[in-house]
């Protein structure tokens, strides 16, 4: 199952960037999708090891990238990164002492986010540097 189709809604114009996210939705669902199917074991270890080592890969990556763009607001930014780690840490820590509701809770925080911040955080860096005519 699908939650979020990848569109060019959600690309940015930034080719390593919309490379990057694109492999986050298509992580997230496939994550979904083992869920949703019942492997639920193989779905939370894939999640707990690949998608949050990539997932941070990437929100490393876009720091070092609007710091080289000069993006103003690269500190928000930051702390908008911040925040979705304190969150995604405690759901985490949360499921692994056992409340298997907190699972559910931190995919959906997870789609949320990862929409949402593209669609509105990402985007004003994105709108930055075409601005910036580069």
């Amino acid at each position: 199952m699908v939650l979020i189709e990848w569109s060019e809604e959600l690309e940015l114009g930034i080719p390593e960037i919309d490379k990057q996210h694109k492999k986050l939705v298509e992580m997230l669902n496939e994550f979904y999708t083992e869920l949703e199917e019942g492997h639920q074991k193989e779905a939370v270890e894939h999640f707990l090891k690949n998608l949050e080592d990539y997932l941070n890969f990437h929100l490393d990556y876009e720091e070092k990238f609007m710091e080289e763009i000069g993006f103003p607001q690269l500190e928000t930014h930051k702390k908008t990164h911040e925040m979705f780690k304190k969150l995604y840490a405690e759901e985490k820590n949360r499921y692994l002492e056992g409340d298997l509701k907190a699972l559910r809770e931190l995919v959906a925080f997870a789609f949320s986010w990862l929409f949402s911040h593209i669609m509105k955080t990402d985007k004003k860096y994105a709108e930055f540097l075409k601005e910036k005519g580069a």
